[in-house]
């Protein structure tokens, strides 16, 4: 949560086209997208991290760089692992889901709270499922949201179903 660090752990919008025009450029051509779209479609499903107040955003260098090697959009940040520590604190804290579907107000004290037991916002914030969405100064306060359409779309396809014990989220509509 320091403003140096803010884009270490990935990619930004600037390095996006600076590093990887070449290779968009050949996803709208298969797609049979405009460039502007292809870009849209990355920046929808896998930027929008923020580790501090008023930083750039980044993006998930996994999943950007599978997305670019295998020229399709999918959940790849997922893939890399079962976060059963999570779906059994959020069990057994009896934490209610529906609280992450607007904003999750949190302080810096918890945001930066290694090995809680008892908040699972800051796991959330940690691992990824959750990110700054905006600072208010006067109550210094975070405001988190899920960052991007992958991991909203993940929490919502894998998680939920264990934590609910459905056995498909389709279950839910």
């Amino acid at each position: 949560m320091h403003p140096a660090y803010v884009d270490i752990c990935g990619i930004t919008e600037s390095e996006v086209h600076a590093e990887f025009d070449d290779d968009i450029r050949a996803i709208a051509e298969e797609k049979k997208l405009s460039v502007d779209q292809v870009y849209q479609d990355l920046k929808n499903r896998y930027d929008g991290y923020h580790f501090c107040e008023d930083s750039v955003g980044i993006y998930n260098p996994f999943s950007l760089l599978n997305a670019l090697e295998a020229q399709r959009m999918r959940n790849y940040w997922f893939s890399t692992g079962t976060p059963t520590y999570l779906v059994t604190l959020l069990k057994r804290n009896h934490y209610d889901l529906s609280m992450l579907e607007g904003d999750v107000i949190a302080s810096a004290d918890t945001l930066s709270n290694i090995g809680s037991d008892t908040n699972p916002i800051a796991v959330l914030f940690q691992s990824g499922y959750l990110t700054i969405k905006r600072y208010d100064a006067e109550s210094e306060m975070y405001f988190l949201g899920f960052p991007n359409k992958e991991v909203s779309d993940g929490f919502t396809n894998f998680l939920l179903p264990y934590y609910t014990g459905m056995t498909s989220a389709k279950s839910l509509k």
